[in-house]
């Protein structure tokens, strides 16, 4: 009986974290091929390539960025499916956050050599960046706050 939770637990899992994959690369394409510039007071969209990872870091260093980006989704995907039977519904929604948002970096990172951000703070001084990094963000937040403050383990 817990192989079949354990598998539809998965399912869920893959089907969050496509409908997110799918909703960064169209809201990417579509910010900026349609509204480079656009100005919405407290954002702004503006397309820049992004050859590094956070604060363009290792921005010379493509190659190396994909490798630690593939081996940071390996051991992600490892952990969540081996123990996916004691994930929350909320530990998987925000598991497909992150594990989306790292898939979306990379494959741009991979086919483009550089991650497109377009998404600019207007109120605050801070880098710009894009949904998946977002979904990174608020993902490995959520996930960490969880592992810290709460110890229950799902009983479904």
């Amino acid at each position: 009986m817990k192989y079949i939770n354990a598998q539809k637990r998965a399912y869920y899992f893959i089907f969050i974290a496509i409908i997110l994959s799918s909703l960064s690369f169209v809201t990417r394409n579509i910010l900026v091929s349609k509204f480079n510039s656009l100005d919405l007071m407290l954002i702004k969209i503006d397309f820049i390539k992004n050859y590094g990872a956070a604060f363009s870091l290792f921005h010379t260093h493509t190659s190396f960025l994909i490798l630690i980006s593939i081996v940071i989704l390996a051991i992600t995907l490892f952990y969540i499916f081996k123990n996916i039977k004691y994930f929350t519904n909320s530990d998987l929604f925000f598991s497909a956050m992150l594990s989306s948002g790292i898939i979306c970096n990379l494959i741009e990172r991979i086919v483009d050599g550089f991650v497109t951000d377009y998404i600019r703070l207007t109120f605050i001084a801070f880098p710009i960046f894009n949904l998946s990094d977002v979904y990174i963000s608020i993902g490995a937040f959520v996930l960490i706050c969880n592992i810290l403050f709460n110890n229950e383990q799902s009983k479904v």
